[in-house]
């Protein structure tokens, strides 16, 4: 692993050419304080300058903040309980349970009541107060094609909003742990970094000190600055990146960044716990996909939904057959609530009179122009893009599973070969060392060799979080995180 982003070697170049030059030139003579190179002097004070002015707020920010401690299964439990899109989606699943009641009632005998009163007075009417009339209609369907598709609808309703919530849950716990591994992973290299940084700040001193009695040169201290200048912008970025994920952590728990606290806004940042540790793997590659394919929750919504769509068409080709339903309505008529006096039409009929009727319906569009079969054939195609949509997925996690195999097998070799590197560092570093006691080797040799065996152990924590970061997509790919999950969506 490079230590200097090949984005950023454009700093290094022309101004490690002016000051090997400067360090050429004055091999063999005495340097002078008075007899100074103007144009090394101007480019390291533009160096300084232009550090000054880009080191980011956010390393500042991160120093000030409040932290509190927060362990990987912390995070998950905060992230399933707290996370503000899997309670929008918790949401959603009692309003699918809503909706599945409004489908059951095709099903459901129908009641309806109504009730009229008012007042009378006068000569017209007899007897003078209040009245009252109640209507009632009942209605139960007997036949009805469309009464089976319909339940087994309201039924798939709610299976994908869980399926729809348990997608999230997997989503988000994913990012959850990637970001927590991420946050490790910034901090073991800003240790790294930091460790670095004080072997060049030892080399900067180191060369001040030969350069003040007369045994340096001008242009190995620029070249001692200018290197631990290029270390420090990157330090600087690496603590940025380190402040987004932490804040992006706060985020994914459902914790807000920033506190009130007596009127004061405080930052209040999680500090992740533990160590990113390598965990070997070797798994069964095709039980992962029959089990990926059984668990994935975007699947199982997938297959719901083209499981709705086809029974939203038989719904809609239930109006191909006729309705049958049985009917009774009711009157009840008090004997006080005649509206005005009436005469008998047949002699001994009384018109004041409470009735039920009662019978069977039947319902039967034979010609509607279109309608039933064109809703029909748009339930279908909409079945049929959600199937396409299914297959491509199934065809897919094969391939996502290669990848994420060969994503494991990389950091795996990478590893190994960083491992025999190591070991080859530390041994030159101590010989090395025993060169620059015996002094057959310079200092700059010794910090070469400790910058070599560093930037070895940065290699190891980058292969270390590429094969964690790989697993977690493992757990992603075959729906492992939904095992997080405690509570159960009826």
């Amino acid at each position: 692993m490079r230590l200097i982003p090949a984005g950023r070697r454009w700093r290094k170049s022309s101004l490690a050419v002016a000051a090997v030059r400067d360090r050429r030139n004055s091999a063999g003579k005495r340097p002078n304080g008075a007899h100074r190179a103007p144009l090394q002097s101007a480019i390291l004070a533009t160096v300084l300058c232009l550090f000054g002015a880009a080191l980011p707020a956010v390393a500042q920010i991160e120093k000030q903040a409040e932290t509190y401690d927060l362990t990987l299964a912390d995070c998950l439990t905060q992230t399933l309980t707290r996370n503000p899109d899997i309670q929008r989606l918790r949401v959603d699943v009692e309003r699918a349970l809503g909706d599945r009641l409004v489908y059951r009632s095709r099903v459901l005998p129908q009641l309806a009541a109504q009730v009229q009163g008012g007042g009378r007075y006068g000569t017209l009417y007899s007897p003078e107060g209040p009245f009252g009339i109640l209507s009632a209609q009942f209605s139960q369907p007997l036949v009805d094609v469309g009464i089976p598709p319909t339940l087994r609808r309201g039924r798939l309703e709610v299976v994908a909003a869980q399926q729809s919530f348990n997608r999230e849950v997997t989503e988000r716990l994913h990012e959850a742990q990637v970001t927590f591994l991420q946050a490790l992973y910034l901090r073991d290299l800003i240790a790294l970094h930091e460790e670095i940084d004080q072997r060049l700040q030892a080399n900067v001193a180191s060369e001040q000190q030969r350069y003040d009695v007369g045994t340096g040169s001008e242009g190995a201290l620029a070249w001692a600055k200018i290197q631990r200048l290029n270390l420090a912008r990157d330090l600087a970025d690496l603590r940025g990146r380190y402040f987004s994920a932490v804040t992006r952590l706060a985020e994914l728990c459902g914790r807000e960044p920033t506190e009130t606290t007596n009127g004061l806004r405080e930052v209040r940042l999680p500090k992740p716990v533990g160590t990113l540790r390598y965990q070997p793997l070797d798994p069964n590659w095709t039980e992962l996909t029959t089990y990926a394919l059984q668990h994935r929750a975007d699947l199982k919504l997938l297959q719901a939904l083209v499981d709705a769509a086809e029974n939203d068409k038989l719904v809609t080709r239930a109006g191909y057959f006729p309705f049958i339903s049985l009917t009774a309505s009711g009157l009840f008529l008090p004997e006080n609530a005649l509206l005005s006096k009436q005469s008998s039409v047949v002699p001994g009929q009384d018109t004041r009179t409470t009735e039920v009727r009662s019978g069977v319906a039947m319902t039967w569009r034979v010609i509607d122009n279109g309608q039933v079969t064109g809703a029909s054939r748009r339930a279908e195609a909409t079945r049929q893009g959600y199937a396409i949509a299914l297959d491509q997925l199934k065809q897919n996690v094969p391939r996502e599973l290669a990848g994420i195999e060969s994503n494991l097998q990389d950091a795996d070799a990478r590893r190994a070969a960083l491992l025999e590197s190591a070991t080859a560092a530390e041994e030159n570093l101590k010989m090395i060392e025993a060169q620059v006691a015996v002094g057959q080797a310079t200092q700059f040799d010794f910090l070469k060799a400790q910058g070599n065996l560093l930037s070895v152990r940065a290699g190891l924590v980058d292969a270390t979080y590429a094969h964690e970061a790989a697993r977690a997509d493992l757990d992603r790919a075959t729906g492992r995180y939904l095992e997080y999950r405690t509570e159960v969506v009826r």
